[in-house]
């Protein structure tokens, strides 16, 4: 995140974000992944389709060690109202 924001010094940066900032770019970052992170997972899909397709019963936790499953949560249409509002 720090290369991103243009800073080299890591360190140097977390001292110069608060939290709530810090939490921003974590979001930013899911939303935005950084263009090398981009192309590997496109990479890592195709290659988990194709061998699928060739009978391998692999999964992109196979390949990618990094790799998260996503876990979407379940949240109501009045919950997600007032947490907008909370937020905004």
């Amino acid at each position: 995140m720090a290369k991103r924001a243009g800073v080299l010094n890591v360190d140097r940066w977390l001292d110069t974000v608060t939290p709530r900032q810090f939490d921003e770019w974590v979001a930013f970052d899911k939303l935005e992944p950084d263009e090398m992170v981009r192309q590997r997972d496109i990479l890592t899909r195709g290659l988990v389709c194709l061998a699928n397709s060739w009978g391998a019963d692999l999964k992109m936790s196979d390949i990618d060690v990094h790799y998260e499953e996503p876990n979407p949560e379940e949240v109501s249409p009045a919950e997600l109202e007032r947490r907008m509002k909370e937020r905004y």
